[in-house]
């Protein structure tokens, strides 16, 4: 990963309506509208430092600690394909 590479997927990333309300679900923020979700999804994206963010097959792992999150991104259609919050035990 590289830093054009992530800033590309934060300005180009997308998803269904149906992933919204998984996302929102999953990282507790159901209170946000879709415009509301997708900015906070860039911000995590672009507060990722590239040292935390892992290329595996065809997905990239986004570990952003000052979020709690991890977010699966599909490496060729930029899709979110699953947000978590990190499980801090």
């Amino acid at each position: 990963m590289n830093e054009p590479l992530k800033i590309s997927i934060a300005e180009k990333f997308r998803n269904t309506a149906l992933g919204f309300l998984r996302i929102k679900r999953n990282l507790d923020i159901s209170h946000l509208s879709d415009t509301e979700t997708e900015d906070y999804l860039r911000q995590i994206i672009i507060s990722t430092p590239l040292e935390n963010i892992e290329t595996k097959g065809k997905n990239h792992y986004f570990k952003c600690f000052k979020k709690n999150t991890i977010l699966t991104v599909n490496s060729h259609s930029f899709t979110i394909i699953t947000a978590k919050l990190i499980d801090r035990k």
